[in-house]
């Protein structure tokens, strides 16, 4: 625990400027695209990587189809997986432009809230 607690603390130390930091994470999330598809490219969907849904391309054949429940489905499963994709690419950025993942910090939180909060230093 100590030394993932070290290596949190050396992650801080290089933040600097956490608001121009946030400001160029922001910038870059909102221009990188993702793209996902169901239904052997029947449905496709567009998101930035900060989760915006950006595009949705349903294949006019869709249209002639009578199955309405099958559209839906292949929008719901296209939607989730640009956002997975999307996920994705926001924790690379955020490694990139923070050099480090606050996720990957989450199970040493977890374990100090349940061992009563941070030791003395």
């Amino acid at each position: 625990m100590f030394d993932q607690m070290k290596q949190m603390r050396e992650a801080f130390s290089q933040l600097g400027n956490i608001k121009e930091k946030q400001e160029e994470l922001q910038k870059r999330l909102s221009q990188i695209r993702v793209t996902a598809s169901a239904g052997a490219g029947m449905v496709e969907v567009t998101a930035s990587a900060d989760g915006t849904l950006t595009n949705l391309n349903i294949n006019p054949i869709m249209f002639n189809a009578d199955d309405k429940k099958m559209l839906e489905d292949l929008i719901l499963s296209a939607t989730n997986e640009v956002q997975r994709k999307a996920k994705e690419a926001m924790a690379h950025e955020m490694k990139n432009v923070l050099g480090f993942n606050p996720s990957d910090f989450e199970g040493v939180f977890n374990q100090m809230q349940k061992d009563g909060g941070f030791p003395p230093v």
